[in-house]
């Protein structure tokens, strides 16, 4: 029997499909063993020898496997072809008792296979040519573990001590975090300036049609520099001056403008460009493409079938097979005008990119969204669209356009000369666009030649203001970190969720990042005490040496050595001399126990007012907007009178709005559901809010509130 392992349960029974009796397909459902999560796990003594352990989640897992394992004659490690997934298979051969080193000699049972795309004809050319793990790539993977490790476990408790219980820190993450609070610092030093721009409304004397607008753009030969006319008397004059001018044509310049299809997708530009278009987080769109490359059921094919190829690469290359498909349907399909005569390959630009791995793309081009769009769900089908126009643009032409400027004068009175501009352009071929859209504007000019007399049928000042720089969303923080090479295109979302997840950030109404109090507060920390931690250069080279590493240029050992030396020297010197920051905020209210102030402080469900006067009065109540002004309807016994708490709103580690007593722990009521106030009158629990009307939230009871 030959076994088969590889990470999720859904890409195990897509390439069972493919594979015939003497094939069993398991899972090891991600990782099969890490750091412990109780201690530090890097014995930093020894050559900062890493100890794994098999969590108690996949423990039962690893059991299973060790006995298939034992009956197979033949054992193939068919994980991810990225550095995590090369290192889940090194720690399979560990965990499963395979081999014990890497100095052995090879296992003949033990075959190790990658592939880009979860199809037949993909499977059968790797099982046909397996290799031997990757050293290399596990050391790699390794190397960040142990950093994110060092980093997190040692400066974490740091933060715990000098400001707040609960924070924590992480190598890459905190330099995400910077980036975000230092944009919100630009933001709130901005001032922003008013300016004017002038546009006219022009046309051909005595007609009425074909009227057009144009732009200021000189005045005097001088350029109008940005953002525009900052003198509002300036601005008068010259609109006055302008309804008094003599209009005419100067140049026409007419010339053809092709636009090109962009490349394919890589991890980065699909986050942008999802988040763009369908408003998907990063995290949201690696989760539906991991769901479009591990297999979704497609009745007409007869089964499970990977849509896309590998999700996770920095890479613009695609195969040869793929692009003669690509061709084949274009032609079969929209016309020979619609194909290129030879495929077009893109370069990748980014540094350290694998130009082995594959740009993301449909694995199959003849499966059209349209066709497998009852197959999918709504956001399967729109991320999939997404992916498949854009390979298939990448293959047809480029859309031509008409182009036209138009360079016009206005001369006051034989000596100030107005310089205005006006571009337009007309689609001649859709090439690309036939399938791929994209925003061009298209303004038509009516047919004017040079010398041509014109008038202004109105002049149209606009006041605006400068605005600040825009706060980052997804897809401007993804393509930020891929500049600044902070990170690599697996760990993008996971950078994104993770600073989230810790109430580092918060959305705002547009979805852009803002960060919290406490995310400014632990920037500012980090920037005074530990500034190498969040270097963006730093950051960068180490992720460059990350590469190196995977590359087999540069050892781990060096690398974890310079690092930790220094930073350990320095966390050991802040302890000493950085005093603990309370995080509190005064406001003038005053606490009705005691009559001193009460100020803001942060706890387990974020902020809350506390008595000033804390430990001596131990007085809370939550902030205004917390409120539901209603009190809680189980915490009546036992408390003081007038000490019964009230619903306010709180939220879960992952943002869930839940409600509870404000006078926890004491009281320990907790729900899903927005509570009335009311008690049931045939349980005694709280009545809730749901969209259908008002119920006891007793599962066991039945009780609704009639309609009034």
């Amino acid at each position: 029997m030959n076994l088969v392992i590889v990470e999720s349960p859904t890409k195990a029974r897509t390439i069972s499909r493919f594979l015939g009796k003497d094939f069993q397909v398991e899972s090891s459902n991600g990782h099969v063993r890490d750091l412990p999560k109780s201690e530090l796990g890097i014995d930093v003594e020894k050559s900062f020898e890493p100890h794994y352990v098999i969590p108690r989640k996949a423990q039962k897992n690893v059991t299973h496997l060790r006995k298939v394992s034992q009956k197979a004659s033949r054992i193939i490690l068919a994980t991810d072809e990225d550095r995590e997934g090369e290192a889940i298979s090194w720690h399979l051969i560990q965990a499963l008792g395979l081999k014990n080193s890497k100095s052995e000699a090879r296992n003949s049972k033990i075959e190790r296979i990658v592939f880009h795309e979860v199809t037949k004809k993909a499977i059968e050319e790797a099982l046909e040519n397996p290799r031997e793990i990757d050293m290399n790539l596990v050391e790699s993977q390794q190397a960040r573990r142990i950093l994110d490790r060092l980093v997190g476990y040692k400066l974490s408790p740091f933060l715990w001590k000098k400001l707040m219980r609960g924070l924590s820190a992480g190598r890459v993450q905190s330099v995400a975090l910077r980036l975000i609070v230092e944009r919100e610092e630009e933001i709130k030093k901005f001032i922003p300036v008013d300016y004017w721009t002038i546009t006219a409304v022009l046309g051909k004397k005595a007609s009425k049609k074909e009227n057009f607008e144009s732009a200021l753009v000189k005045i005097d030969g001088k350029t109008v520099g940005k953002p525009g006319l900052t003198d509002e008397k300036q601005v008068k004059k010259i609109t006055g001056e302008l309804e008094k001018s003599d209009w005419r044509v100067e140049s026409v310049e007419k010339k053809a403008k092709e636009v090109r299809p962009k490349p394919p997708f890589t991890t980065s530009t699909l986050q942008q460009a999802s988040w763009s278009r369908l408003h998907f987080s990063a995290k949201r769109t690696m989760r539906i493409a991991q769901q479009l490359y591990e297999g979704i059921e497609i009745k007409k094919e007869g089964g499970a079938l990977g849509l896309i190829t590998y999700m996770r690469t920095d890479s613009f290359n695609v195969s040869e097979s793929a692009l003669e498909q690509a061709r084949d349907y274009l032609i079969k399909n929209l016309g020979e005008k619609y194909a290129l005569s030879a495929p077009k390959r893109f370069k990748t630009k980014s540094k350290g990119a694998q130009e082995a791995h594959e740009a993301i793309r449909p694995t199959h081009p003849h499966i059209t969204p349209e066709s497998v769009k009852n197959d999918l769900s709504p956001e399967q089908y729109k991320l999939y669209d997404l992916i498949w126009t854009r390979f298939m643009a990448t293959q047809m032409p480029n859309a031509i356009f008409d182009g036209t400027i138009l360079e016009i004068e206005a001369v006051f009175e034989k000596k100030n000369i107005y310089r205005f501009q006006s571009r337009g352009s007309v689609l001649k071929f859709d090439g690309f666009l036939k399938v791929y859209q994209m925003k061009i504007e298209e303004a038509t000019l009516p047919v004017i030649e040079a010398g041509d007399p014109i008038e202004a049928k109105e002049i149209k000042p606009e006041k605006h203001q400068t605005q600040p720089p825009a706060r980052f969303n997804d897809a401007s923080l993804v393509k930020a970190l891929e500049k600044h090479g902070i990170g690599r295109p697996s760990t993008y979302a996971q950078i994104i969720s993770t600073i989230e997840a810790r109430n580092y950030v918060e959305r705002g109404d547009g979805k852009q990042f803002k960060p919290t109090e406490i995310g400014e507060k632990v920037k500012a920390l980090l920037v005074e005490h530990f500034p190498q931690i969040v270097d963006i250069n730093f950051t960068a080279e180490m992720e460059n040496d990350l590469d190196k590493i995977a590359s087999g240029q540069m050892e781990k050992l060096p690398l974890i050595k310079g690092f930790y030396g220094p930073f350990e020297k320095n966390l050991e010197e802040k302890y000493k001399t950085v005093e603990k920051e309370d995080l509190v905020e005064e406001t003038e209210e005053v606490c009705g126990e005691c009559g001193k102030k009460m100020v803001i402080r942060y706890g387990r469900f974020g902020r809350f007012l506390a008595c000033s006067g804390f430990p001596e009065c131990k007085n809370t109540k939550p902030l205004p907007s917390q409120a539901l002004n209603i009190k809680c309807p189980i915490c009546k016994e036992g408390l003081p009178a007038g000490r019964q708490g009230d619903v306010v709103e709180r939220r879960t580690k992952r943002k869930r709005l839940f409600y509870g007593c404000s006078s926890w722990p004491k009281c320990q009521f907790a729900t899903w559901q927005k509570p009335t106030g009311e008690l049931c009158p045939s349980c005694q629990s709280p009545l809730v809010e749901l969209k259908s009307g008002i119920k006891c939230s007793n599962k066991e009871c039945d009780y609704k509130k009639p309609s009034a």
